[in-house]
């Protein structure tokens, strides 16, 4: 599959080519914080403050700090990383793009040095140049330079696969180029170095003909895997579809743990705004829960605007996950913030009358109650079952649906086929569209056999 001269991948591969990074102009937009207690689960009523019990407030991040990614986006500027950062605060980890060698001045004052975080940072030669030797003495200044303190994941040609199905360099060469690189990082002695392979998740899916293992160079030069992994449509906007993290995220990590190698994701998103902020919900969840070792949102540029985050709902949720990851200090709230509970946006979208048919349910069988509410307008909706320590056990999942009366039945059981114990849980509902999002919430008691 060869890649345009844009960048932008064949009509071929619809759902899975990956956008290549630009610089862009950001549009500056008022983003009012949104306190998120339930962290991930963002009904995001934008501006409106959700409260929720203290015992809730670690609720889709329970493996966040230490033992949970590192959570950041793409940053293409100085400019931009000010933007995103007044948007997600201070994030853990960012991704930064060379389209050829490092700066000199990468860990000074250059982009990478600049967020005082781990970083996910790219680079291209060609492989016959790093062969040569011609570009050693800039390689290795950049890996001498680079501080200790925190994990730097360098890659060499980040997707390579398109580049090398064109002809413009060989496999061979790419994986011998690899090999020189981790040579003169390795000399530089600094243990928070991680040579990082980045490919795309589309050469896991059957119909790319690829064999993934193939870019993978021997002798474990490699020490971590990351996969640029975007859901069916959004890498060109081709009907993008808030397919579930599981489906475009699973097959990643199911091929990382087959090889024993640690992974994270330098790049995901989603090409619409359109339930976006449920979708990232559900993806934020599942990355919490994942193993990966870091996560960076593609937050869009000139040539692929739509996927930048620009609904304040999505800014929330992502803003939220990322405050709580990877020992982060929460975001501050901006200095224009209400101190008092502003009055919800006037969107149109509501949820009213949540009930449950039965405040009991005596899981097993088919027993299952029934979750009723009512949603002023259609809207993509997800419905979390939380325990009483405020972990989600069951994320159930209705995209697009249509205003009016809903009705979702729940059986009792966890997102891994299992029945829940006994105990209260809590059912919390999702609702969101391009025009906003709004919850609801009941309590619900198991008594499991």
């Amino acid at each position: 599959m060869q890649s345009l001269p844009s960048g932008r991948h064949t009509a071929s591969n619809p759902g899975r080519a990956r956008p290549r990074a630009r610089s862009r102009r950001r549009r500056v937009a008022g983003t009012p914080y949104v306190w998120v207690i339930l962290v991930g689960v963002v009904s995001a009523l934008v501006g409106a403050v959700l409260v929720f019990g203290s015992q809730r407030q670690s609720a889709l991040y329970a493996t966040s700090g230490a033992n949970g990614p590192l959570l950041g986006s793409s940053v293409l500027s100085m400019d931009d990383l000010a933007q995103e950062t007044a948007e997600f605060g201070h994030m853990s980890i960012d991704r930064v793009y060379y389209p050829g060698l490092p700066s000199a001045n990468a860990w000074t004052t250059g982009l990478p040095a600049a967020n005082e975080s781990a970083v996910i940072v790219s680079f291209k030669a060609l492989p016959t140049t790093i062969l040569s030797g011609a570009d050693d003495a800039v390689l290795t200044h950049f890996f001498d330079t680079a501080p200790t303190g925190h994990p730097i994941y360098y890659s060499y040609y980040h997707e390579p696969e398109d580049n090398i199905s064109a002809g413009q360099f060989t496999l061979a060469d790419y994986k011998a180029a690899w090999a020189h690189v981790v040579a003169l990082a390795d000399a530089a002695h600094n243990p928070d170095l991680h040579s990082t392979l980045i490919l795309m998740e589309w050469d896991l899916q059957k119909a790319s003909g690829r064999d993934w293992k193939s870019y993978l160079p021997g002798g474990g030069i490699i020490s971590t895997l990351g996969w640029d992994a975007y859901p069916a449509g959004s890498a060109t906007n081709q009907n993008p579809q808030p397919t579930p993290p599981a489906d475009f995220m699973g097959p990643a990590i199911a091929a990382s743990e087959s090889v024993g190698l640690p992974y994270g994701f330098a790049e995901f998103g989603l090409s619409t705004s359109v339930g976006r902020a449920a979708w990232m919900t559900e993806v934020g969840n599942y990355l919490m829960n994942s193993g990966a070792l870091f996560a960076s949102l593609f937050n869009g540029n000139a040539e692929y605007p739509t996927l930048q985050l620009t609904d304040s709902a999505s800014i929330a949720v992502w803003r939220s996950f990322v405050s709580g990851s990877g020992g982060s200090t929460p975001a501050p709230t901006p200095s224009d913030t209400p101190t008092s509970t502003p009055t919800p946006p006037s969107t149109g979208l509501g949820i009213t009358g949540l009930a449950l048919d039965s405040a009991t349910l005596a899981s097993g069988d088919d027993n299952h109650i029934m979750i009723d509410f009512t949603m002023s307008q259609s809207a993509d909706v997800t419905i979390c079952i939380l325990n009483s320590e405020g972990d989600v056990v069951r994320i159930l999942a209705k995209p697009d649906h249509a205003g009016g009366l809903v009705r979702i039945p729940y059986y009792g059981y966890n997102g891994r086929g299992q029945l829940v114990p006994s105990g209260s849980y809590t059912v919390l509902v999702v609702a969101s569209n391009a025009g906003g999002s709004a919850t609801a919430e009941s309590t619900l008691t198991i008594d499991a056999p």
